[in-house]
């Protein structure tokens, strides 16, 4: 990693064009921002997408925001492409049409290989920035994240605030969640803050349960009900 730009401010980037998640500030002014750069040619990125989907949720409390930023020209096809990910790229997308983000982040890091993501934090500082699956990148995060939590980062922390409920790892097997009512499966799935919009078999419900509650312990809002995905406060790997 160059440490070119580490320690430095990052400018405000305009000029994306959002196609997927709401359209916002890059970076974000509430709290981290992790900045990746893909494209669809690229193998690496495309293996990337669900560990940075995972990151998202993981960091979620801290107010993290995962901008994937696709280096080709916006197009229905890209669209689709985006679209047929799902839950693989859970995360907010964007297209550096004009090459200005590109121009700002990798070109002053001298960065010419993707993928390459930058963590800035709250402070719209450049804290570290690499291949987003090394695991320096992911320890850095986590430091980030955990300052942004501790500053009350995406409007948590602070007087005022819910008191935590923790969920631990589903220790369930594949059989015994396959007897559950497929509302119970769902309400595991909701009240971790893990979408379930996309699935339509109960064996799906149970398959996406183990991937992803089996060994996490999650946090949400002291109530468990109603499932809302944003009562999740922070999720932590275990």
């Amino acid at each position: 990693m160059s440490g070119a730009l580490v320690g430095k401010q990052c400018p405000a980037i305009s000029g994306l064009t959002f196609i997927k998640g709401d359209p916002m500030p890059v970076p974000c002014t509430t709290g981290p921002t992790v900045i990746e750069f893909w494209a669809t040619w690229c193998g690496p990125c495309r293996a990337a997408f669900p560990h940075l989907s995972e990151l998202q949720r993981r960091h979620r409390g801290s107010g993290l925001k995962v901008v994937g930023v696709n280096m080709e020209e916006a197009s229905p096809k890209l669209s689709a492409f985006v679209a047929q990910q799902g839950e693989k790229m859970d995360y907010t997308v964007a297209v550096d049409s004009t090459g200005q983000a590109a121009q700002v982040l990798l070109g002053a890091a001298g960065v010419s290989g993707i993928p390459h993501a930058f963590i800035i934090d709250r402070s719209s500082k450049v804290r570290h920035h690499g291949h987003p699956m090394e695991p320096a990148f992911a320890a850095m995060l986590d430091t980030v994240c955990g300052e942004a939590a501790a500053a009350g980062g995406g409007g948590g922390g602070g007087a005022g605030t819910a008191p935590q409920r923790e969920l631990p790892p589903v220790t369930s097997t594949r059989e015994e969640l396959a007897a559950m009512p497929v509302r119970q499966l769902k309400q595991i799935l909701g009240e971790r803050g893990i979408g379930f919009a996309d699935l339509n078999e109960k064996a799906e419900l149970v398959q996406r349960i183990l991937e992803r509650c089996a060994n996490v312990t999650y946090y949400s809002s002291s109530s468990p009900l109603p499932c809302d995905p944003h009562t999740l406060l922070q999720i932590t790997v275990i």
